[in-house]
């Protein structure tokens, strides 16, 4: 079945619920976890915040120890990256690339409409670059 998972993780409930499933999976088929988080940076942002970078990798970093703490109470062991990026969707997409990876886990918001018109999905993105096979978790 799958050797390797990667779950996108970023904090938020949603990433909580994909973590979850990940889990449950890697449990059953014995693979290894890889939590991945990768913020995005807006270039023009950073020449007015430099610091910005910093900052969001500090908080990318508590997110993946908690995550990482939550696996390791279940059991299992996981190994985390952070990619500070341009772009999320290439950042996961090439992480699980690189990194053999055989499953990628995201949580989706769940956006319809006009709102994901605008904002976009990363989710979508992944799911259409992705090499490997992509479960996107609902959250209740």
């Amino acid at each position: 079945m799958y050797k390797k998972i990667m779950v996108g993780y970023d904090g938020t409930k949603f990433s909580d619920c994909a973590l979850k499933e990940a889990m449950a999976l890697a449990k059953e088929s014995g693979a290894k976890l890889l939590l991945m988080s990768a913020p995005e940076i807006d270039i023009e942002f950073q020449a007015m915040a430099p610091e910005a970078n910093a900052l969001m990798e500090k908080k990318a970093r508590t997110d993946l120890d908690m995550a990482a703490a939550k696996v390791k109470k279940a059991g299992l062991s996981c190994e985390t990256k952070i990619v500070v990026t341009t772009s999320t969707q290439e950042a996961l997409v090439e992480t699980a690339k690189k990194n053999k990876v055989d499953l990628i886990v995201l949580g989706t918001h769940g956006r319809t409409g006009l709102v994901r018109l605008l904002m976009g999905s990363t989710t979508a993105r992944v799911i259409g670059h992705a090499h490997c096979n992509v479960l996107v978790v609902r959250c209740p």
